[in-house]
C-alpha cells in the first residue's frame, strides 16, 4: 500500500483527520503493516501492547472473562485505554485472520498530547462520543436552517409597556417601534396586543383609549429562548396556531418578537402550507387532501438532517390538527363536549413518525348514552384508514367496542388490569397511559390519570411486573451477534422499546403526565431519579436507533415493501456501526438500572 493510499485511509477513519498534514506524516511514518492468524491474543490483562491497530482486514472480539462483549471490523481502531492506562480488563483476540496497521504507542501518545481534538475523542464520555460521531455522520446532511437558533432569524424590537400604562400611550410607543404587536409586562410575565384584539376589544365594544392595557391584553405570551433551535420555534407556531411569539433570554427578559412570516422564510418545505390547509378544510376529502404531503416532509426533512426528536414532534402536531379536524367533522356537535377522543401508544407519545398503525380510544362522560357513538367511531377508523392511516392488528381502534366507553367503565378496566394482571393487561396499560386527548372534553382524560396513578398508590409487585416487559428483548452486546447471515435486526425490540418500556415504568411511578419518552428523560432528570449522564446517554441514544429506524422506513417506502421495523445491518456504514454498538451499550446498562431499581430478580 503506497504512502498516499496510506494517507487516504487514515483520513477516512475518525479521529484522525483531525490531525495536522504534519501529524499525519509523522503518523505514517512510524505506522507498519501486520498479520495475524485467528486466535492469536492482541492484547490481555497479561499482555500490554506496544502499539495501536487500525484494522485494514479481518475481525477482532474483545472478551469479558469468557462473553464477547464487542467486535472490530474494517477501519475499527482498538484499544487506546491500554496504551493510555498501561492496563487492561479485557482480552482481545483475532476471530477472523487478521491485516492491521501498527502505529507505535509513543506516536500515538504523543499525538494524544499534541492534539485536543484528538485526545477528547479517546478521553470524553460515552455521551460526548455519540455526540462527535453523530456530527461527523450528519454534518454533511444538514442545512443551515436545521442548526440555526432563533437568534440567526429576523427578531423584531419589542415595544414593550408597563400593565398600567395608557393604551392610547402604548399605541404611540408601537408607531414609534414601527410594530403592530405591543408587549405588556406584568410582574415576570408578559401578554400581548394586537391589531386584531384592538379591533375587537376597543373599536367594537366602544371602549376609551385612556384604559390601561392590561384591561385588553391576553395573557400570557408564548415565548421562546433565544438560543433555542429555530426548528423548536416552528413546532411551537404550529401546535398553538399562533402568528407570533416573544423571545427571552435564559433570565426571562424579553429580547423581541419573532413573527411566523419569518420562521418559514428559514425553512423550504411546505409544513406551514399544510398546516393551514387542515385548518381550512371543510370536508373530509378536502381534509384528507390537506394530509397527504405529510409524508413528503417527512421525506424533505429527513434528506436535511433533521433529528428524529424534531421531525416526529412537528409530524406529531400536523396529525393531532387531521384528528382534531375529523372529530369535529365526523361527531355531531352535541355529542363532541361529552367525549374525547384519544390518541395512544407510540401515537400518544408522539414518537410515531410513519403511519404504521392506528392506536386510539374514546372516553365518554359517564351517565353518557356510549352506543350513540359507536357509528361515528366507525367512520372515524374507516376515514383515518382511507387516509392511510393502517389499521391496528391488535384491534385498539375507537371502532372497537372496548376503546369505546364512560369514563366509569375505564375505571372499572384499569382495576382489572391492576388487580388481574397478565400480559395483556399489562400491554393495555402501558398503551393506555401514553394517551394523550386531541379532541373533545380533555378533563375525562385528565380524571382517569387521576384515579389510575391513586390506585398505583404502593402497588410495588405490579410495578416491578410492569417494568420487567423491559427486559422482554434482548439486546446485542456486540454487532457479532447481530452480523448474521439473516443481515437484520429489529431495532424496536432490541433498542426502542427497553428506553421506552424502562421510562415508561418510571414515569408511571413518578406520576408524570407527560407522553413523550425524551420529555419524560427529562423529568425524571430534575427530579433525580435519572443521574445526569445516564439522561444524557439515554437521549443520544434513544436518538441513534430511532434515526436509524426512520431511515430504514424510508428506504422500506422507496422500495414499495412493508414498513416493519428491521434494519439491514451489512448496509450501516462504520460510523452508524458505531453509533449503534454505543447505544447498544448504554440500553444494556440502562437494563440492569431498570432490574435494580425495580427489585425485578426479587420477583423472577
Amino acid at each position: 500500500m503506497s504512502l498516499q493510499d496510506q494517507e487516504a485511509f487514515l483520513s477516512n477513519i475518525h479521529p484522525f483527520e483531525v490531525l495536522t498534514q504534519e501529524q499525519l506524516d509523522t503518523c505514517i511514518k512510524h505506522m507498519d503493516i501486520a498479520y495475524y492468524a485467528k486466535d492469536s491474543t492482541l492484547i490481555s490483562p497479561e499482555k500490554i501492547p506496544n502499539y495501536f491497530f487500525i484494522i485494514i482486514k479481518g475481525t477482532v472480539y474483545e472478551y469479558k472473562e469468557d462473553e464477547v462483549v464487542m467486535d472490530y471490523h474494517q477501519q475499527d481502531s482498538f484499544d487506546a485505554n491500554s496504551l493510555i492506562y498501561g492496563k487492561s480488563k479485557n482480552t482481545f483476540k483475532v476471530h477472523e485472520d487478521l491485516i492491521c496497521y501498527e502505529l507505535e504507542k509513543k506516536t500515538f501518545l504523543n499525538l494524544l498530547e499534541n492534539n485536543k481534538a484528538f485526545k477528547d475523542f479517546f478521553l470524553e464520555n460515552l455521551v460526548n462520543r455519540i455526540k462527535t460521531l453523530k456530527d461527523k455522520e450528519y454534518t454533511s446532511q444538514l442545512s443551515s436552517f436545521m442548526i440555526a437558533k432563533v437568534d440567526d432569524a429576523l427578531v423584531h424590537d419589542a415595544c414593550v409597556v408597563e400593565e398600567d400604562t395608557k393604551l392610547l400611550d402604548a399605541i404611540q410607543k408601537s408607531m414609534e417601534y414601527k410594530t403592530s404587536t405591543i408587549i405588556v409586562k406584568r410582574d415576570d410575565e408578559y401578554g400581548i396586543i394586537t391589531d386584531s384584539l384592538l379591533k375587537v376589544k376597543v373599536l367594537l365594544e366602544g371602549r376609551d383609549l385612556s384604559i390601561p392595557v392590561k384591561e385588553i391584553a391576553i395573557f400570557p405570551l408564548m415565548t421562546v429562548f433565544n438560543d433555542d433551535y429555530l426548528f423548536d420555534a416552528l413546532s411551537v407556531l404550529i401546535k398553538r396556531n399562533i402568528k407570533r411569539v416573544g423571545v427571552v433570554n435564559s433570565q426571562g427578559e424579553m429580547q423581541g418578537i419573532l413573527e411566523q412570516i419569518d420562521v418559514l422564510s428559514h425553512f423550504a418545505n411546505n409544513t406551514y402550507i399544510v398546516d393551514t390547509q387542515i385548518k381550512k378544510s371543510k370536508t373530509i376529502d378536502a381534509l384528507k387532501n390537506s394530509s397527504k404531503d405529510l409524508l413528503n416532509i417527512i421525506k424533505s426533512l429527513q434528506a436535511k438532517g433533521v433529528k428524529v426528536h424534531h421531525i416526529s414532534n412537528l409530524i406529531g402536531q400536523l396529525n393531532t390538527k387531521v384528528y382534531k379536524k375529523l372529530y369535529k367533522l365526523i361527531v355531531p356537535e352535541e355529542l363532541q363536549k361529552d367525549a374525547c377522543f384519544i390518541v395512544m401508544g407510540s401515537e400518544g407519545r408522539n414518537e410515531q413518525i410513519i403511519k404504521t398503525d392506528q392506536d386510539n380510544a374514546l372516553v365518554i362522560k359517564s351517565g353518557v348514552d356510549v352506543e350513540q357513538y359507536r357509528p361515528y367511531m366507525e367512520k372515524m377508523t374507516e376515514t383515518l384508514i382511507d387516509f392511510g392511516y393502517p389499521p391496528c392488528e391488535g384491534n385498539i381502534m375507537v371502532s372497537n367496542p372496548f376503546w369505546c366507553k364512560t369514563v366509569d367503565e375505564y375505571k372499572k378496566e384499569t382495576a382489572r388490569w391492576i388487580e388481574a394482571p397478565d400480559m395483556q393487561n399489562y400491554m393495555d396499560l402501558a398503551i393506555f397511559f401514553d394517551s394523550y386527548a386531541v379532541a373533545g372534553d380533555k378533563e375525562l382524560l385528565i380524571n382517569l390519570k387521576d384515579d389510575l396513578f391513586n390506585k398505583l398508590h404502593d402497588k410495588d409487585v405490579f410495578m416491578a411486573y410492569f417494568a420487567k416487559a423491559t427486559l422482554t428483548f434482548d439486546t446485542p452486546s456486540t454487532v457479532a451477534n447481530f452480523m448474521t447471515k439473516k443481515h437484520t435486526i429489529d431495532i424496536k425490540k432490541t433498542a426502542v422499546f427497553p428506553i421506552v418500556q424502562g421510562i415508561r415504568s418510571l414515569a408511571l411511578r413518578e406520576r408524570i403526565r407527560e407522553t413523550t419518552t425524551v420529555r419524560r428523560i427529562k423529568i425524571l432528570e430534575q427530579r433525580k431519579i435519572l443521574e445526569k449522564d445516564r439522561a444524557d446517554e439515554l437521549l443520544e441514544a434513544f436518538d441513534v436507533v430511532n434515526t436509524l429506524r426512520l431511515n430504514a422506513h424510508l428506504e422500506y417506502l422507496r422500495e414499495n415493501k412493508e414498513v416493519i421495523n428491521e434494519i439491514d445491518t451489512h448496509s450501516l456504514g462504520k460510523i452508524e456501526r458505531d453509533l449503534l454498538k454505543d447505544s447498544f451499550k448504554i440500553v444494556i446498562d440502562f437494563k440492569k438500572f431498570i432490574n435494580y431499581t425495580f427489585k425485578i430478580d426479587k420477583i423472577s
